[in-house]
C-alpha cells in the first residue's frame, strides 16, 4: 500500500529531522509496513502508544521505526516526531 505525506509531516521532518521529501515519502513507507506497532508492544513502550492515541484523535495507526514516531490516518502520515529519551531503551528491546 502506497503511503500518502501529507503536507504537514513533510514539514515537521524537515523540522525536526532534516529530511527532504524523499526521504520522508522513503522512511514513511518502511515504518508503515515494518514498524512497531500497538500490538507489538508492552509494558511502558504500550503505555506510551496509548498516549499518543489519546492525545492525538485523528491518527489510528502509530508505528515506530528507528528513533522516530510516525502518526497515521489510514495510509496517510499525519506528523512524526523523535521518540522520548526516557522510552528508547524499551524500543530497543523489541
Amino acid at each position: 500500500m502506497s503511503v500518502i505525506v501529507t503536507n504537514h509531516a513533510e514539514d515537521r521532518a524537515k523540522e525536526r529531522l532534516g529530511w527532504n521529501k524523499h526521504a520522508i515519502k522513503r522512511m514513511a513507507e518502511r515504518a508503515y509496513e515494518t514498524g512497531i506497532s500497538h500490538a507489538d508492544t508492552d509494558g511502558k513502550l504500550r503505555k506510551y502508544f496509548d498516549k499518543l492515541f489519546l492525545m492525538e484523535h485523528q491518527a489510528n495507526n502509530v508505528r515506530i521505526y528507528g528513533q522516530v514516531v510516525y502518526l497515521f490516518s489510514d495510509n496517510r502520515l499525519i506528523t512524526l516526531f523523535m521518540i522520548p529519551k526516557n522510552i528508547e531503551k524499551s524500543i530497543k528491546n523489541k
